[in-house]
């Protein structure tokens, strides 16, 4: 369809100037001749509809219309100077006709999708015949390309062309949709899996010019094989050349397909390093691998120790996953026989809610015996058996000895077989026969297998009764004291027994018999009925309410049930008392706020022991750090102003207190002063001033004005008001006086600027304890910024150039701050712009001063005008084809001024002919011939300057291979292949020499650097290569300078760029490997050659510049630099420059 297409719109083309027409029917209604045309032409192009003039035979005619259905679209008359298209092709036509010519065509440009239709051509002669063609009609198709392609989701979300998608989950439900729109005939949408067709559901929508919408639902059902698949979509129809396509490509997740766990083969000692080893295969994304213990996982098993966890992700072929897991710990009895299990899972196992999969190995872990011996007490009686188990865990079971230690000294059980009994691998437990004081003890069992011995973890311990040793403790231990009537406790305390249980006690005062514990029927025939003091610890003797008289040494003798044991040693109990009175006294008599208050507390009697400590309470509050009997109060403060109490305190206890109340004076004193400056808006509707003065007893307080006393009045009102104390300042009772302006009495109600700033003094009445107090303000009117006028409003400047300063100046109380914007930039912060910098055109437009005080702003603005000079790019669009065909290239500026002037130019030539320039773009037409290939320049030029340059090369020209035969086609294509293989032998060649040149420049550790140098054929800055060839070897584009010199033997002594040649060979060897060694200075003066016969070449020279003739090599670098720093700097303001330089 689409070469049936290019054969229409030829087809129409040549119509244009035929003699004869495509199509031609007779109409069997007429005797005439009724001609129709068929003609496509594609949407957005050009499309010629013929219509035949028959001069010849039908005479003149006077004029040529053309109709869409019954609508008439254009009228041509040559007689009337008429030629105007109407309704739907107004300006989109254009009228093909010439004089005395046979053929006409109505050209429609741009073609609509709508303007498809059967048109009809009128045609009025002169002269009516009936043998003359005056109807004919053009059947003209349309078609259109797809304006769009998009991929997206069943949602209707986009998806980018080329992307991936997903991932997505196993057995998921894919569903893409692919829709391609604008075209017409509406596009075919196919979906493709590489070369597979994909099935899909299509539908089409149609729009009413005939174009529509091709849409194709694709729906997949994932599986582990579309992992990484590329779905494509295709859309085509009949005006394309090729389809349009759009690809996604899909990631999908995918279960673990297999795996193993290795390591538990073989049988582990105790102690030793465990690896286990867990492989899964096949998932994506990867699995994640968690090890268990039974059914606890690793890391959260209590008896499995040292556990480290390595694990490694290995992507597959097939894109899915290999985690490598390895479980390393060190082997304990408690993992004998364990199931250890490996389990793996994914996103994909735990979206579908499925189990981990899972492995697991057992593990045979040797390991020495583990003993337990029980009973761990024993309390035999002496003549008793006493038989002692030992409990062993061991893997293997067997074991080869038993050994029993008492006290940690091995019992020779086999030596004593009348005292022990069993204690054998057969029979481990032991037997003690016929006990007695020396069995007793802690007893351990050792035992061992063929992988070790035991550890001793627990023991059984044998007691032997005796009788008590005791001695006395008294809770508390030290001294009591009378008043607090305490209860203190003796307790008989064991020092040594067996059982160390005391079944009675005896209890004496200064050695005598105080009391027998417990008071029971039967002890000792003391007794004759249980008292109260029956069910009691016997070891505790109860004091209650201690006073002096229970003072003494007590001591005690306790039984149990070997008998009573001796008496203990001797415990004093003393008996201490508290202070007695306490008085207070302080000076100076007055407490005056701000000085210094010493209080002293004194007592009789000191108590025993004596007081040392001193408690201090101000009013109901315990005064911290504060214990002597001397306090030293500075500075009184109203805190102060409170009753005070002292107590005099030793280790038994508190004094009888005494109390004081201590009254506070203030002398006049500023709580609130004056401010040193208070200013007031003109035309404020309140204005006052405040002072407040602390001062007990209380002061007045009087307002001057320059030393003038002010009274309430006309234009003042005086207020005075008491403040009691307030403990959260420290302030005594204070007085706060207002002086406020009556505004509404100043002249209309506003201060004047001049006449009203004064001083102001506050000042207050002496009291009995000091002197009176002033503070003095001044009073300034204030106003907010006025008059604001900026030095120039309007500035020019041209680019690159520093522009002038710009002052801003207001006037106002206090004085204006200013700020500059520009735009929402802040750019100064004082009344001056200073740029002082070279100005560049995004930083043209109005700037904004901005004055401003605490009353209010006020703006004003300049403007810059920032002039520079063109900037170009060059578009090159290709039109019509064959013998019509021709290129149009454009030349778009960006200037300021915009008055700009265009010239063209190709080699030295200046071109004028087919030139048209309009504002800021210029037009060049060429012919689509191989004369027009060439590199043109642009130039733009405005009151500032020229432009850089801006080139185009016009290397390929449409139309040229149309009108070769092929023959020619056949002999080109030779020639180009020929060249191909030229360049790729010259290339070979080139990179052999450069490697060549590499090993010249290393040292190989054979010959002295002047063999080397020799052998390279040059001298260290010399270069290969033949006389005038333009290629440079890598050493040579890697030197900043190429400049031979005649080589040189080194000799002791002479400096090799500029480093010191080694006295020695080690030395010599180490400089000569440095990759700055052998590199020469560079020339003092450039070096000129002739066009082709010089000798040397520079990389940074422009061969194109030779064309003209020999350049030096400066001002060739020179001129190569700057051209291209403007091409960098019209490449950072986005202005397009030539294409890239070819390699020479």
């Amino acid at each position: 369809m689409s070469l049936r297409l290019g054969i229409y719109a030829l087809l129409a083309l040549c119509c244009g100037g035929a003699q004869e027409p495509a199509i031609v029917f007779t109409d069997p209604m007429s005797e005439g001749v009724v001609r129709r045309y068929e003609v496509e032409g594609l949407a957005g192009e050009s499309v010629l509809l013929p219509c035949e003039v028959d001069k010849a035979s039908c005479g003149n005619f006077h004029n040529i219309k053309w109709y869409k259905g019954v609508e008439r679209v254009f009228i041509f008359s040559d007689m009337a100077n008429v030629r105007r298209a109407e309704g739907p092709l107004l300006d989109r036509t254009h009228f093909h006709y010439a004089a005395n010519g046979t053929d006409s065509s109505l050209q429609i440009f741009p073609l609509r999708t709508e303007d498809e239709g059967m048109y009809k051509c009128e045609i009025t002669y002169l002269a009516v015949r009936d043998s003359c063609s005056v109807v004919q009609f053009v059947n003209l198709t349309t078609y259109a390309l797809p304006t769009f392609q998009r991929l997206s989701f069943e949602d209707g979300s986009p998806i980018d062309n080329g992307t991936e998608i997903g991932p997505f989950d196993e057995d998921t439900t894919l569903t893409l949709v692919c829709e391609s729109g604008g075209g017409k005939p509406v596009a075919k949408v196919t979906w493709w899996n590489g070369s597979q067709a994909l099935a899909g559901k299509y539908s089409e929508t149609f729009d009413e010019d005939g174009s529509g919408l091709g849409r194709n639902v694709l729906q997949v059902s994932l599986t582990r094989d579309d992992l990484g698949s590329v779905f494509t979509c295709e859309a085509e129809n009949a005006a394309m050349t090729s389809p349009f396509v759009a690809s996604v490509s899909v990631d999908v997740n995918v279960p673990p397909l297999s795996m193993d766990v290795t390591g538990a083969e073989e049988a582990v000692l105790e102690g030793e390093t465990v690896t286990l080893l867990c492989e899964v295969r096949g998932a994506r994304p990867p699995a994640t691998i968690t090890w268990m213990n039974g059914t606890v996982p690793v890391e959260e098993a209590p008896t499995v120790v040292n556990v480290q966890e390595e694990s490694v992700e290995i992507r597959l072929d097939d894109n899915t996953y290999k985690t490598q897991s390895q479980l390393t710990f060190e082997a304990t009895r408690f993992e004998n026989g364990q199931m250890f299990s490996c389990e793996a899972t994914n996103s994909v196992l735990e979206n579908r809610n499925e189990q981990p999969m899972k492995s697991e190995v057992a593990l045979n872990v040797h390991y020495a015996p583990v003993v337990r011996v029980s009973p761990e007490n024993i309390t035999v009686n002496e003549s008793m058996d006493i038989l002692v188990f030992c409990q062993y865990d061991a893997n293997p079971p067997e074991l080869t000895h038993v050994y029993w230690y008492q006290d940690n000294n091995q019992v020779d059980v086999a030596g004593y077989p009348e005292k022990y009994g069993n204690g054998n691998v057969d029979h481990p437990s032991l037997l003690i026969k016929n006990s007695s004081a020396s069995d007793m003890g802690d007893y351990t069992c050792r035992v061992a297998n063929k992988i070790g011995s035991s550890e001793v973890i627990n023991m059984a311990s044998v007691s032997v009764q005796f009788r008590p040793q005791v001695h006395v403790l008294m809770e508390p231990s030290e001294p009591v004291s009378e008043e607090a009537r305490l209860n203190v406790t003796l307790i008989c305390d064991v020092v040594r027994a067996n059982p160390e249980f005391l079944v009675r006690v005896r209890w004496y005062l200064d050695g005598e018999l105080l009391k027998e514990l417990p008071e029971c029927y039967g002890n000792n025939s003391l007794y004759d009925r249980d008292s109260d003091l029956c069910d009691i610890d016997p070891s505790r003797l109860l004091l209650e309410n201690v006073y002096r008289d229970f003072q003494g040494n007590y001591s005690c003798e306790g039984m149990n049930d070997a008998g009573w044991g001796a008496r203990s040693n001797e415990a004093e109990l003393v008996v201490h008392y508290p202070p007695g009175k306490a008085t207070i006294a302080y000076r100076p008599p007055m407490a005056v706020k701000g000085i210094s208050l010493e209080l002293t507390c004194s007592v009789q009697d000191p108590g025993q022991p004596e007081a040392t400590e001193f408690i201090w309470y101000r009013g109901a509050h315990r005064v911290p750090d504060e214990t002597s009997a001397t306090w030293i109060i500075d500075p009184v403060s109203l805190e102060t102003e409170d009753e005070f109490t002292c107590i005099p305190v030793n280790s038994e206890g508190s004094g009888e207190n005494a109390t004081t109340r201590i009254d506070v004076l203030a002398a006049p004193f500023f709580i609130e002063r004056l401010p040193p400056y208070y200013g007031a808006l003109m035309n404020a509707e309140e204005v006052s001033l405040s002072c407040r003065v602390e001062c007990s007893p209380l002061c007045s307080i009087e307002w001057f004005k320059e030393d003038v006393p002010l009274h309430n009045d006309t234009y003042y009102i005086i207020r005075t008001e008491t403040i009691p104390p307030n403990p959260s300042s420290g302030d005594l009772e204070s007085v706060r006086s207002f002086l406020t302006w009556r505004m509404n009495r100043w002249p209309e109600g506003v201060l004047d600027r001049e006449q009203d700033n004064a001083n102001y003094t506050c000042s207050s009445t002496p009291n009995v304890a000091g002197p009176a107090v002033s503070s003095r303000t001044y009073f300034r009117v204030e106003y907010p910024p006025e008059e604001i006028i900026v030095s120039e409003s309007f500035i020019q400047v041209v680019e690159g150039e520093v522009p002038p300063k710009v002052e801003c100046r207001a006037s106002s109380y206090p004085e204006a701050t200013y700020v500059w914007f520009h735009g929402e930039e802040a750019v100064s912060s004082n009344a001056v712009l200073n740029t002082d910098y070279p100005i560049e055109r995004n930083r043209a437009g109005d700037y904004v001063c901005v004055a401003k005080n605490r009353h209010g702003e006020m703006t004003a603005s300049t403007n810059f005008d920032v002039l520079f000079k063109p900037e170009c790019k060059i578009d090159r669009e290709d039109r019509g084809s064959g013998e019509d065909a021709e290129i149009l290239l454009i030349c778009r500026a960006s200037a300021n001024p915009e008055d700009v002037v265009f010239r063209w130019r190709l080699l030295n030539e200046t071109l004028t002919d087919h030139v048209t320039s309009k504002g800021l773009t210029s037009f060049l037409r060429l012919p689509a011939t191989a004369e027009s290939r060439g590199t043109y320049y642009c130039y733009v030029n405005n009151t500032i300057g020229e432009s850089i340059p801006c080139e185009i090369d016009v290397t390929g020209v449409a139309g040229i291979i149309e009108k070769l035969g092929n023959d020619k086609i056949i002999t080109i294509s030779a020639i180009v292949a020929a060249v191909v293989v030229l360049v790729l032998i010259i290339c070979v060649a080139i990179i052999v020499i450069c490697r060549r040149q590499r090993q010249v420049g290393k040292f190989n550790g054979a010959g002295s650097l002047p063999d080397r140098e020799k052998q390279g054929g040059r001298g260290a800055g010399g270069r290969p290569g033949a006389k005038g060839s333009p290629l440079l070897s890598d050493l040579d584009r890697a030197s900043p300078q190429h400049h031979p010199e005649p080589s040189k033997t080194p000799t002791a002594g002479p400096k090799d760029n500029g480093v010191p040649s080694p006295p020695d060979e080690d030395k010599q060897t180490f400089y000569e490997n440095l990759p700055f060694h052998g590199m020469q200075p560079p020339p003092n003066k450039p070096f000129l050659t002739d066009l082709g016969g010089g000798d040397l070449e520079y990389a940074d020279v422009d061969y194109a510049t030779y064309t003209y003739g020999p350049i030096p090599y400066k001002a060739a670098s020179v001129a190569n630099a700057q051209e291209k720093k403007a091409e960098h700097e019209a490449e950072q303001m986005g202005v397009p420059v030539r294409p890239p330089r070819k390699n020479k």
